[in-house]
């Protein structure tokens, strides 16, 4: 249903007693969401301009990460978690 656009008709009265339609009301949720959705697309926009670490930290943060993966330790516990690893993947895909 089209909400009502006459720019002569009163705005409705938004005292805490007074209810609004359900056309006011999903007029207005409407209006709320999309306020919020340009809200995360500017943030979106702003968090994919700037990098939140530099290209020289980015690449000891990638040195450190890779020392981590060759350690013994690491590499053990993957091959004592492998079978939760398999079961979890096969509990995914039964349950579709």
């Amino acid at each position: 249903m089209p909400v009502r656009s006459d720019p002569k008709q009163p705005w409705p009265d938004t005292t805490p007693g007074s209810r609004l339609t359900r056309e006011e009301q999903l007029a207005e949720d409407r209006l709320a969401f999309i306020d919020r959705i340009i809200g995360l697309e500017q943030q979106v926009k702003e968090l994919r301009k700037e990098s939140l670490v530099g290209p020289s930290e980015t690449a000891a943060i990638e040195a450190s990460y890779a020392a981590i993966q060759s350690s013994r330790t690491w590499r053990t516990g993957r091959v004592v978690l492998l079978p939760m690893r398999v079961l979890r993947r096969v509990k995914r895909r039964v349950r579709g």
